[in-house]
């Protein structure tokens, strides 16, 4: 059975940020709408690894499923 993940978490090569990639457009919304991020040219979030399992909370309470690359 193949799991189809919400949200990619991404290194983003910046001590203490991640990138939050969304992989469809419900997950695109979420972080938009509901998390009130911003997003960069590639569509992606920056995100402060502080903020990282609260947003992973959020995103789960949601019903959005989120893969680390």
């Amino acid at each position: 059975m193949s799991i189809s993940y919400d949200f990619k978490l991404i290194n983003s090569g910046v001590a203490g940020m991640s990138l939050v990639m969304s992989m469809n457009e419900d997950a695109f919304s979420f972080i938009t709408d509901e998390a009130d991020m911003a997003t960069i040219a590639d569509g992606s979030a920056p995100l402060d690894n502080s903020r990282l399992s609260k947003f992973i909370e959020d995103a789960e309470s949601a019903q959005f499923c989120c893969d680390f690359a």
